[in-house]
């Protein structure tokens, strides 16, 4: 149960960051953008 529990938390943390970072990504280039 535990161990079963420890890797969906694994996977959604790094979901989590993998939608973040491509936010973030996102969100640098349109600045970037919009700054040239």
């Amino acid at each position: 149960m535990d161990e079963k529990k420890r890797q969906v938390w694994h996977f959604v943390i790094q979901t989590a960051i993998s939608i973040l970072t491509a936010i973030a990504t996102a969100l640098g280039v349109a600045s970037c953008m919009s700054a040239m």
